[in-house]
């Protein structure tokens, strides 16, 4: 017995909770090294069998063992081997000692055993299922039948997983042996088998359900393979109708009613066997109203029923449209489209979402024969369907209500239960547009009614009658916000002055506003309420007398006052939506407006940070705060960004213009000065407690938001025919922000602050802002220390150098070689990791754009100034590079783009640059190993190069002519009849034609040599049966390009 007992020790050490992890890590390594041995198994096999038992949990990881041999390495076993293995196992499968009793035991068992007959059925053992049927027969009429039946079913079931069961993945060698050993299984096996179910469940179904039920979840299981008419017989469906009228089988019953009815079949046989199942009537006898305490059951009956629908929506599909049996599905249909209602109208969420695949499939049935009908039948069609309509919508929005029974959280304390929520509304919003698709007269209608009911009680409450609650208000609101995307609603035109609203949409919205909904005391009104006010504008551009009240709403308690941060920060970006689509409507109301927010116009001193936290709860929730009190600050941009539209408004006399800015950004600016003057910033401990600083990077970002919003300097002037008075305001502003810069240079938060506001500033001061662009950049706007710095400055230096041009020259000139020796500098740091890699790549992209945007704007002539011409080199160099490297086709494009800009006309000198440098490139990129016109990135790559090829011949003529005569072509071996026709292409500057020429010259069909024998070369295309075979010495020399192009081939050879 020592031989078992180092085995019994790991198994009893590693399931020892006292035991040192040292033992544990050895217990372990030894239960590794034994499923490893290639003996290893037998010594388990000998320690499960022996007598007396050993502990069930050494027996249990010697079954381990046992199962990992049989499942990965049975087939290196020797054949007598395996059949001691197989007899042993099924020795102690058949003849328990008393504790294999234990369902984990027989369980384990009857997997392994399984695995023994998948790898040797039939050759090693044929007998196999006469071996299986010998347990009932020996045991019938003893005191071990009871246990003979339970090995019986756990056989079974284990057949249908090791050899059936689709969710399992296998390997190509398994799926092949499964197919066989169910081919031979059909043979007879399986009829055996089902015969053996019935008899053992007609046997039990009084006496022991639990045996009755698993019998009838083994015919649910191999339903899906064997012949449907071993199942769907006239005595096993007939007990399966009665059992499901039993509480302790209906369970199993109604879950193998599902499998027949889901079976894999024809649609004819298909709905002939529904036909004959009349399973609308079975329905009725199985469900009672009684039955909706039983979720699980409520869920399996929910689940049948949408089976049933489906198949019967796919029988009526794959029917032909005048075969006799979609009239059958339908009038199937209609007999289980009540129990379609009752369940989709189930109290639990998860009983209705069951039906939504039958819902979406009767949808779409029901839109596929609406075609069909025709016009001249859509009146007949929608009359006869219009009451299953009318149900399906009654339900749909039925189910979109919260349950006033459930407590739910809103905004930032929402939860799970708020989520699925939001989930199955948005499974229901599909079904809500599908059944709108079908009737839209119908959907309008019973949708406004339900609207409008819900605003007339609120106007209007009857005497006696309960209040409205708070989910019906709620429901009425988000009803009213989906009919948007639906029907019914017209988008205003650019060229009209009046928006086109339905009467259905105005009588809505003005029911909502005259109503008073806004004010109902509930946290989940305001967000929904003013999501409609901001989707619906064109309503109140139409009929502006409603914009007082929603006003009025938006700026008091129920809107931007509202006391819930999640309500504040919604409302906050659909005031911004709301102005920003109104405008000239709104400027009799900016003062009040503004005068009902002032105290919001504030930046708040940030708060102190938390102590040191040693509760990693207590962390977590003070980061969540923090995360809540950053959101805050970013959503409340959104309103100075909604004042500055306020503010700016045309119809606002200028005057009125400067004053109302001036209140706005004092208060700002006191808040910046103070802290500045009493120099609070130094209080600040970084890198955790930055409170000033961060007060004055929200202020400074205020004042940018706010300049936002006012509209371009050009228009402007257009607009007035003067100087905009606001631009006074905002040096002043810009001014006091450039104190804090000079003083603050090395904070990042800082610099980011002053970027964002200065590069809005840009739209809104026009030619004011040059005077201050100098002194910004002295005081640090550029000192970023890091790339991503780099690549936030360089957009402002695109918007700068586009709406100034030559007028922004001189600084150019003088910050260009700054800024390229902090763009180079971070272009050749190494890349560690993902992130640099993103942003090695937009800093690419940045750095390109600039170089294209000063072309643009025509001031390329700053790249030969005496200060910057040293550096032309470097810059070109880099552009090479780029368009050279084809790791990146989107840079490289970017990279040619700018190359493409440089010849028109070319900077002094730089003729010979184009013609020794780029030219060359032109022609390597396409040939280079990584370009491949498979990427369709690499596709737009060389339409750039065939830009190229036209933009040199503009700028340099017939030198650029002669160069690729006399030098550039020769060079690459380009045959001449084609070079000929490629510089006729060039002449004529046809870019499509010269891709391709590029293609067909330089790209990547070049085949390879197969034989060379002397000067006889055969040389393989890779996209082409064919051969060419050619005389060339050396034929090392020899290259071939195939290209198809508009059915022609055609073949290039060269040497």
């Amino acid at each position: 017995m020592a031989e078992y007992a180092d085995f019994e020790r790991a198994i009893e050490v590693g399931l020892d909770p006292t035991a040192s992890l040292d033992l544990k890590k050895q217990a372990f390594d030894y239960y590794s090294q034994v499923r490893a041995s290639t003996d290893g198994w037998q010594m388990c096999l000998k320690l499960f069998v022996k007598s007396p038992p050993s502990d069930l949990n050494v027996r249990f990881a010697a079954l381990g063992v046992l199962e990992e041999v049989v499942g990965s390495r049975y087939h290196i076993i020797s054949p007598s081997d395996r059949a001691t293995l197989r007899t042993s196992i099924w020795s102690a499968l058949a003849n328990p000692p008393e504790q294999s009793a234990v369902t984990l035991l027989r369980t384990k068992l009857a997997v392994i055993v399984v695995k023994v007959f998948a790898s040797q059925y039939p050759t090693e053992w044929p007998t196999f299922f006469d071996d299986l049927f010998s347990l009932l027969a020996s045991a019938s009429g003893t005191p071990r039948y009871l246990e003979a039946v339970d090995t019986f079913l756990r056989v079974s079931q284990a057949l249908d997983d090791e050899v059936a069961n689709l969710l399992l993945q296998r390997t190509a060698e398994e799926a092949a042996r499964n197919t066989l050993v169910k081919d031979r299984m059909r043979e007879s096996a399986v009829t055996r088998l089902a015969s053996a179910w019935l008899q053992i469940l007609t046997e039990s179904y009084e006496a022991d359900p639990e045996i009755a039920s698993r019998c009838l979840r083994l015919f649910a299981r191999y339903v899906s393979w064997i012949d449907i008419n071993l199942v769907v017989t006239r005595e096993f469906m007939a007990g399966l109708y009665e059992f499901l009228t039993r509480s302790a089988l209906r369970s199993a019953a109604c879950e193998c009613l599902l499998e027949i009815v889901s079976k894999g079949m024809k649609p004819a046989d298909k709905l002939a066997l529904l036909q004959s199942m009349d399973l609308a009537a079975i329905l009725s006898r199985t469900w009672s109203d009684e039955d909706d305490e039983d979720i699980v059951f409520a869920e399996q009956v929910a689940k049948l029923v949408n089976a049933i629908g489906i198949e019967l929506c796919r029988c009526w599909k794959e029917f032909d449209a005048a075969d006799a049996g979609r009239p059958v599905a339908l009038s199937l249909i209609a007999a289980v489209f009540p129990y379609l209602i009752a369940f989709l109208k189930h109290e639990y969420d998860d009983v209705s979402s069951e039906l939504f695949p039958f819902v979406a499939s009767y949808t779409m049935l029901l839109k596929t024969q609406k075609k069909l009908v025709g016009p001249a039948g859509v009146l007949s069609f929608l009359e006869t369907y219009q009451p299953n309509l009318v149900a399906l919508l009654n339900v749909i929005i039925h189910k979109m209500k919260y349950d006033e029974e459930e407590v739910y959280d809103f905004g930032e304390n929402a939860g799970e239960s708020e989520a699925l929520f939001v989930e199955m509304r948005k499974n229901l919003k599909v079904h809500f547009d599908a059944v709108g698709a079908i009737d839209q007269d119908l959907f309008i209608k019973f949708v406004s009614e339900t609207v409008c009911g819900v605003f007339d009680r609120l106007i209007a409450p009857q005497q006696g009658a309960p209040p409205v609650s708070w989910s019906e208000v709620e429901r009425a609101l988000h009803l009213l916000f989906l009919f948007f995307e639906g029907k019914d609603i017209a988008p205003t035109k650019k060229t009209e002055r009046t928006p086109t609203i339905s009467p259905t949409i105005t009588l809505m919205l003005s029911k909502m506003v005259e109503s008073n909904v806004s004010a109902y005391p509930h946290v989940s009104i305001p967000m929904i309420y003013f999501d409609n006010v901001a989707r619906y504008h064109q309503f109140f551009d139409a009929f502006p007398q409603y914009i007082p009240n929603v006003l009025e709403a938006f700026v008091d308690a129920r809107g931007l006052h509202h006391k819930s941060l999640a309500v504040r920060s919604r409302v906050d970006y659909i005031f911004l939506r709301f102005v920003d689509a109104l405008k000239l409507k709104l400027v009799p109301f900016v003062e009040t407006v503004l005068s009902s927010i002032q105290d919001i116009l504030t930046v708040e001193l940030p708060p102190a940070p938390f102590p040191a936290l040693t509760s990693r709860a207590t962390n977590a929730s003070s980061e969540s705060l923090a995360d809540r009190r950053a959101s805050s600050f970013d959503s409340q941009l959104y309103v100075f960004e909604a004042v500055g539209v306020l503010i700016s408004l045309e119809n606002v006399p200028p005057q009125k213009q400067v004053e109302l800015l001036t209140a706005v950004i004092t208060p700002l600016m006191s808040q910046m000065d103070e802290t500045m003057r009493k120099e609070l910033y130094k209080q600040d401990v970084p890198p955790d407690n930055i409170r000033f600083t961060e007060l004055l990077h929200h202020v400074i970002t205020a004042i940018g938001s706010i300049s936002k919003g006012f509209p371009d300097y050009d228009h402007a002037v257009k607009s007035v025919q003067a100087v905009p008075g606001w631009t006074a305001v905002f040096t002043e502003a810009l001014q006091a922000i450039l104190i804090v810069l000079d003083r603050l240079n090395g904070s990042e938060l800082i610099r980011s602050a002053a970027r964002f506001t200065f590069q809005r500033l840009v739209g809104c001061m026009g030619p004011d802002i040059l005077a201050h662009f100098r002194p910004l950049l002295t005081a640090g706007l550029l000192s970023g220390t890091s790339s991503q710095e780099v690549i936030d400055f360089l957009p402002i230096m695109c918007v700068i150098t586009h709406k100034f041009k030559s007028s922004i020259s001189p600084v150019l000139n003088d910050i260009l070689s700054p800024l390229l020796d902090r763009i180079f500098y971070f272009l050749n740091q190494p890349v560690d990791g993902t992130d640099d890699a993103i942003r090695l790549f937009e800093l690419r992209k940045a750095y390109l754009n600039y170089i294209v945007q000063v072309f643009n704007s025509e001031v390329e002539g700053v790249f030969i100034s005496d200060v910057n011409a040293p550096r032309l080199e470097t810059i070109t160099q880099s552009i090479l590079h780029f368009a050279s490297d084809t790791s990146d086709p989107a840079t490289q494009k970017l990279a040619f783009t700018v190359l493409t800009k440089m010849p028109k006309p070319p900077l002094p000198g730089f003729d010979r640059f184009i013609l020794d440098l780029i030219v060359p490139t032109l022609f390597k990129v396409p040939v280079s190993p990584g370009f491949s016109l498979s990427d369709a990135q690499s596709t737009l790559v060389m339409n750039e190069i065939a830009t190229l090829h036209k933009a040199i011949h503009v700028a340099l003529g017939p030198v650029y002519v002669d160069y690729l005569v006399g030098v550039a072509l020769p060079g690459v071996q380009c045959p001449p009849h084609v070079a000929q026709q490629f510089v006729e292409g060039v002449k004529l500057g046809d870019v499509k034609l010269l891709r391709k020429f590029l293609v067909v010259c330089f790209v990547e069909h070049s085949g390879r040599v197969a034989r060379a024998v002397g000067g006889l070369v055969t040389v393989l295309f890779p996209r082409s049966p064919e051969s060419l075979t050619i005389h060339a010495s050396p034929p090392s020399r020899v290259s071939a390009i195939r290209w198809s192009d508009e059915g022609m081939t055609h073949t290039i050879v060269r040497f």
